[in-house]
């Protein structure tokens, strides 16, 4: 029998990103998916309907319903976040592009899509002091991340690391969140701060 995961089919971030520029949007795919994550963590129930009302204003369609492939693509981005996060494989991660793009622009991916992620938590209206304390520490981090200066930077093994752990904290934050906003999912082992972050 095949597993759930295996039903689910995947979006990546340039399909996304084919979307956006086709809405001639803006926004970083990964905003979008940051943003899903946030709503999917902060709220006990996430309808459909109210990620497809969501998701179109992010395209800046304030008045317009998706339709068509573009409906079904927001769908099935719901449904492989909504699994991934769930799942007790423990295999959620950031929509971010790939390694076909420089590094700078991967780093930005990321900040996008913690930014994405605080402000549709926030907009869940999550009580922060509910959380452990390892939790609450994981957000602040996730604040500094998004606080931190768009500099230049040189595409060198250090750095390709230093994304690499920090892109691995904040899919654990995320997956901690998550477990301990939604008992009952798999247990998440805790992580240590990534030393760049602080």
């Amino acid at each position: 029998m095949s597993s759930e995961k295996a039903q689910v089919p995947t979006v990546d971030f340039d399909e996304l990103a084919d979307l956006c520029l086709r809405h001639r949007c803006f926004q970083s795919p990964s905003l979008f998916h940051g943003v899903l994550a946030g709503q999917l963590c902060g709220q006990e129930r996430f309808p459909r309907e109210q990620w497809l009302v969501l998701f179109a204003q992010l395209l800046g369609n304030e008045t317009t319903q998706l339709e068509g492939l573009d409906k079904q693509l927001a769908l099935k981005l719901l449904d492989q976040t909504l699994e991934q996060l769930s799942a007790s494989s423990l295999d959620f991660e950031p929509l971010l592009p790939d390694e076909l793009y420089e590094l700078e622009e991967r780093f930005e991916a990321l900040v996008k899509w913690a930014q994405g992620f605080l402000k549709s938590l926030k907009a869940a209206k999550l009580e922060v002091t509910e959380l452990s304390a390892e939790a609450q520490e994981g957000l602040q981090d996730l604040e500094r991340l998004v606080a931190l200066d768009k500099e230049n930077l040189p595409a060198d093994e250090e750095n390709e690391k230093d994304l690499t752990a920090i892109t691995e904290f904040v899919r654990m934050v995320i997956m901690l969140l998550y477990t301990e906003l939604h008992p009952g999912q798999p247990q998440v082992e805790q992580t240590k701060n990534p030393r760049n972050l602080h």
